[in-house]
């Protein structure tokens, strides 16, 4: 290879020196770009810094066989001046787009043979020496080849002039062809890939609204599905309430009747009886009175014997009557008084018995009328529960309006700005098209006539007429200048998108309505999807960072001095967790600030609860309060709020739901709904599927520089042998009960709680202990298993430690008693009473708890 060797770019060089490709290393495109069909190879090491030795050598020879270069000139020794020069050959633009490889193989072949001086004179004969004739000759020689010096000099000029100008003209062409076909292939391209781009567009938004309106379908239906449950269960409830309160004041009726009737039984009874003791009493008393009588006759007739016959010894007898008269006396003294004690025991008896009916009476009526102002409260109850199931229902159909109402506007609103996205695309489109048109219009304008000057030179060497035509020509500007302002007016229209604009007013104006020092990074205006601003790097406060918020303003207020904004969409959002109620209940619109609708996607809450980045769409109200919020997160996490007064109202639905307070427990078709306010919410209940049976309840969560989360659970059907399988193998388990939790970290609530409440496991089975036949080997052994009928006792939970008191378990003929404890550490302590009772016998036996949950032992 010889270092004076001529190379030139083909047209994969070409691409490749201009950057449009990227196949080589950068020096090795240094080295290419320095190649341009005129410099011989030393002279392109030398510009491209590089040593003419082996290396350079072989990395032309590489480019050349890579198809990168061609070789024009080998560098051989000229061949003698009579050889005809070579006809240049056809020029390959297809190949070689180099146009100065073409220039330098038409100079060669084009450049014309040098004159050939004319012979010598014959030498003259040799005339006598003459040195003024000699002089002469010697001038006229000089003369002459200084003549023929100035014509060869002056037909080189010529030729080089002549390559010149062929050279330029090659040149020209060359630029022209070779840009015409850039400027095709360029608009080729962009024309591919402003479709290809609009069809990504196009099935992007497509599936992007499929998804989101399969969503909202499934969110809709799940909803529907969840009212229509919530219904069934609420009617159930109340058809069960209706029936128990009937059922509740037919016993009381019944009761109450029964009890009626029992004391007219008993009042009849206690009359007959004291009627049945006043007719022996009156019977008693006249027999007395008339043995009284009688007895007073008797001592009357005895009186007159006596008188009538004193002289007579008075026989014995008489002592032994007014004995008698004496005991009739003190008879009938007794009976009157025990017939005032009677009768006076009777009035006490009748005060007594008639308290006691209008005790009985009171009591009575008292019940009856406790059973009438329970079924009034009841009725008012149903009423009130009527009622508000009735307002409950209207608002719900009325949040429907509004949200089926918000999604038409919000439908059309996309569709104007889908439309004027393709409108604003389409006037980008032309006005490229025009901008290309232009380009090219210029070009073929340039590759015409490649030098102004010999065009204008031409037309006055040919006449006034054809210089006049020219200036005529010359003078025709309206289409370049139509297609200059079209130029002009794309690029202005491009310029928007990067042109920075002022944001000190929006940063006063947001400030101001926020009550928050707001910074922006950086702003421009887009007319990408309808015309708006991007705001980078915004800053709320300390700590509330936005990536980037697009503001979209109607027209007529793109250039007000308020600020008004239909809709902000923020992407890369993060908010602290506990910032999250002032946020929810803040006031976003100002004097000089109004803002309708705030879109935030994979908004980010950070702080110590594992919550996921949710999407959240909120509609302010004319003063700038949310309105109506909805937030999707994964696992189809729905929430959705409305405003109530200074409350929000929320209602929550989850495939699966982790509870943020204990990440440990996660609980499947999760649903809650309660208020919200700036410090807390009062959930009136949650459920969801746990451990294969369910969970619902009740609870109240404040927070602050403290979390305070208590409330109310109930358990049914969930699989008790979850909790320690050694310990309960299988079991169908509910209960009851209330918690208490309270801490400064809310992920750590859970492990430091208080849960206390009631259980019962029905057919289920003790996993490592045999009580029957503990108590017939006297507690020497113990392993196997119990089946039992039922297990129910109370459970305390606290800070990790169990506590298991009043446990009673019931297997047919044997039952037992136990208590146990269980240590944070899982250590196991406690005791199970064991009873067998039979008709001939009773058994009884104490077994001791130890070890551990996982490995419990048993002592006797």
């Amino acid at each position: 290879m010889r270092s004076n060797a001529i190379y030139s770019k083909s047209g994969k060089g070409v691409q490749e020196a201009s950057g449009k490709t990227s196949l080589l290393k950068r020096e090795h495109r240094v080295v290419l770009a320095a190649i341009d069909g005129r410099a011989t190879l030393a002279d392109v090491a030398q510009k491209s810094g590089n040593e003419y030795d082996a290396e350079f050598q072989r990395l032309i020879v590489q480019l050349d066989k890579d198809g990168f270069i061609r070789e024009v000139s080998s560098g051989a020794a000229a061949g003698p001046a009579a050889a005809g020069a070579k006809p240049a050959g056809k020029l390959d633009t297809a190949i070689d787009l180099d146009f100065s490889s073409l220039a330098s193989s038409q100079k060669a072949n084009t450049a014309p043979q040098p004159t050939r001086p004319p012979p010598p004179p014959p030498a003259p004969k040799a005339p006598a020496v003459d040195m003024a004739a000699k002089a002469a000759a010697e001038r006229r020689a000089k003369e002459q080849e200084s003549a023929l010096h100035r014509a060869r000099k002056d037909a080189e000029e010529k030729a080089q002039a002549e390559r010149e100008r062929q050279r330029a003209e090659a040149e020209a062409r060359v630029r022209a062809e070779t840009e015409a076909k850039l400027r095709v292939e360029a608009e080729k391209n962009l024309r591919e890939e402003t479709a290809h781009k609009a069809r990504a567009d196009a099935v992007a938004k497509a599936q992007e609204l499929k998804a989101k309106l399969d969503a909202e379908r499934k969110a809709r239906e799940e909803a529907e599905r969840r009212l229509e449950e919530e219904r069934q269960a609420r009617e159930e409830v109340e058809r069960k309430a209706r029936e128990e309160a009937e059922r509740i004041r037919q016993e009381a009726e019944e009761r109450a009747r029964r009890e009626a009737e029992a004391l007219l039984r008993q009042i009849e009874e206690e009359r007959k009886a004291r009627e049945e003791a006043e007719r022996r009493t009156r019977e008693e008393m006249s027999r007395a009175r008339q043995e009284r009588d009688e007895r007073a006759s008797r001592a009357e007739e005895r009186k007159q014997k006596q008188s009538e016959g004193p002289a007579e010894t008075p026989p014995p007898r008489p002592q032994a009557a007014t004995g008698s008269d004496k005991f009739a006396d003190s008879l009938f003294a007794d009976l009157e008084a025990f017939n005032q004690r009677e009768e006076e025991s009777r009035k006490q008896d009748e005060e007594t018995e008639r308290a006691k009916k209008e005790e009985r009476l009171r009591k009575a009526r008292e019940m009856e009328e406790r059973r009438a102002r329970e079924e009034e409260e009841q009725r008012k109850a149903e009423e009130k529960q009527l009622a508000r199931e009735e307002g409950e229902r209207r608002a719900k159909e009325e949040e429907e309006r509004l949200a089926r109402e918000n999604e038409e506007r919000e439908r059309k609103f996309r569709e104007e700005e889908d439309r004027r996205a393709r409108e604003s695309e389409e006037r980008s489109r032309k006005a490229k098209e025009e901008a290309i048109l232009a380009a090219k219009t210029r070009g073929d304008m340039a590759s015409g006539e490649s030098a102004p000057q010999d065009r204008r030179a031409k037309a006055l060497k040919r006449g006034p007429g054809v210089a006049a035509a020219y200036r005529r020509q010359e003078r025709n500007w309206g289409k370049p200048v139509t297609i200059a302002l079209v130029v002009i007016l794309g690029v202005a229209l491009g310029a928007l998108h990067v042109i920075p604009i002022s944001t000190a007013d929006y940063e006063k104006a947001a400030r101001e309505a926020l009550g928050q020092p707001v910074r922006v990074g950086s702003g421009r205006i887009s007319l990408w999807r309808g015309v708006h601003y991007e705001f980078k790097d915004v800053r709320i406060g300390e700590r509330v960072r936005i990536a980037e918020a697009r503001a979209f303003p109607p027209l007529d207020a793109l250039f007000d001095e308020r600020k008004i904004f239909r809709r902000i969409e923020l992407e890369g959002a993060a908010l602290p967790q506990d910032v999250l109620g002032e946020v929810l209940f803040a006031r976003a619109n100002g004097e000089n600030f109004k803002l309708g609708r705030v879109v935030a996607k994979q908004l980010k809450l950070e702080g110590p609860l594992p919550l996921p980045p949710l999407d959240v769409d909120v509609a302010l109200d004319a003063s700038g309060l949310p309105r109506v919020a909805s937030l999707a997160g994964p696992d189809n996490l729905v929430v959705n709020l409305s405003s109530k007064g200074a409350e929000l109202e929320f209602e929550m639905s989850a495939g699966s739901f982790t509870l943020p307070i204990a990440p440990a427990l996660s609980l499947d078709q999760f649903g809650m709904k309660g208020t919200l306010t700036r410090r807390g919410m009062n959930i009136s209940s949650w459920d969801g599927a746990a451990l294969n049976g369910s969970v619902s309840g009740t609870a109240k969560v404040r927070w602050g520089g403290t979390w305070n989360v208590e409330g109310a659970v109930t358990a049914r059907g969930i699989n008790a042998a979850a909790f320690a399988p050694a310990l309960l193998s299988e079991g169908r388990g509910e209960g009851t009960g209330r918690f208490w939790m309270t801490g400064a970290e809310p992920a750590k609530l859970a492990s430091g709680g208080r849960l206390e409440g009631n259980f019962t496991v029905n057919k289920g089975v003790l996993g490592s202990f045999d009580l029957s036949r503990a108590i017939q080997t006297g507690g020497r052994q113990v392993t196997g298993r119990t089946q039992f009928t039922e297990m129910n006792g109370q459970a305390i939970y606290n800070a990790g430690a169990v506590a298991l008191r009043n446990v009673n378990i019931g297997a047919g003929a044997l039952n037992a008693g136990a208590s146990a404890d269980i240590a944070q550490s899982g250590a196991l302590s406690g005791r199970i009473v064991i009873d067998v009772r039979s008709s001939t016998q009773a058994l009884r036996a104490i077994l001791i708890l130890g070890g551990t949950v996982k490995e419990p032992q048993v002592k006797n």
